[in-house]
């Protein structure tokens, strides 16, 4: 086990960021944390490192009570924060090198190879790369690190197409070599690729967890509804199993029906447009949410 961690409680002030989130990494696992703005994620990922403090809750990563024992903690942990307030008047290369020192098992070379196959210029100054090559710098960081344990917030934002597929297939390579990989992300499409399980926080709190192919076989199939006229939630057919989401003109239908039944259920709705398919974890994430929602 990499990580494992036990209702932990985080608040600022009065509000509460956390309320009782556990969840564990594995070896060889890649486990993804998602959930809208607000929900707790990076408060999440900066208690596991140590740049915020919890009030109650265990952390251990490895053996490790990362509470107690922070500072070894984070030798076991590569991390690739959110933020890119960087040192600006350092190279991509020369900042690689300043970050991973601190771990003894730590790949210079390697990082160098990274951040050339990622295609950021080891020689230009961190203030002049953009957002996304910013990004890369801290992936390439992480992975070179080589702890054992990947903490990565949001690691291919701003990432284009090509270079997601690089970052996917190297988180794929750091999981198979037997480290564990904790994520958090807005891009379930990138997620539903990657991830082996999806943790879904909502207001602080896990609302669904499961491995992504469970998550997935459960929410079943999904019909994208376009209506010539716009309708309620409350104007729509409902059925046990059935969650819409979606407003006025446009809706999504994720079911567990054969599509026959579907549109027996659906031939009343004065619809312009349908189309039917397997459930994504975009719809699985809508259902959720819309659930939640008070």
């Amino acid at each position: 086990m990499m990580l494992r961690i036990e209702s932990l409680h985080k608040s600022y002030g009065d509000h509460e960021v956390l309320r009782g989130v556990t969840l564990r990494v594995d070896a060889g696992q890649i486990v993804a944390i998602a959930g809208p703005n607000g929900a707790g994620k990076t408060t999440l990922l900066k208690c596991i490192v140590g740049v915020a403090t919890p009030q109650s809750g265990t952390i251990r990563v490895g053996d490790i009570d990362a509470r107690q024992n922070s500072l070894c903690a984070r030798r076991l942990i590569g991390y690739a924060p959110s933020e890119t307030a960087l040192f600006h008047r350092l190279r991509a290369g020369e900042l690689l090198d300043l970050a991973i020192r601190y771990h003894p098992k730590a790949d210079l070379h390697l990082g160098l190879a990274l951040l050339d196959e990622l295609g950021v210029p080891r020689r230009r100054r961190v203030g002049a790369l953009s957002h996304g090559m910013k990004r890369k710098v801290l992936l390439a960081q992480a992975l070179a690190s080589g702890a054992p344990l990947l903490v990565l917030d949001e690691p291919m934002e701003a990432f284009d197409p090509a270079a997601r597929r690089v970052a996917v297939d190297l988180l794929r390579e750091a999981a198979a070599s037997g480290r564990g990989v904790l994520v958090s992300s807005h891009d379930l499409a990138s997620t539903q690729r990657l991830c082996d399980r999806v943790i879904f926080l909502w207001d602080g709190r896990v609302i669904r967890e499961g491995s992504t192919g469970a998550l997935l076989a459960e929410a079943g199939q999904v019909v994208h509804v376009t209506l010539r006229d716009a309708r309620t939630r409350d104007d729509l057919p409902s059925r046990d199993g059935w969650e819409w989401s979606g407003n006025g003109c446009n809706w999504t239908l994720v079911h567990d029906e054969s599509p026959e039944s579907i549109l027996q259920w659906l031939n009343a709705l004065p619809i312009a447009s349908l189309r039917i398919g397997d459930a994504s974890l975009d719809e699985v994430f809508a259902a959720l949410y819309e659930e939640s929602m008070p």
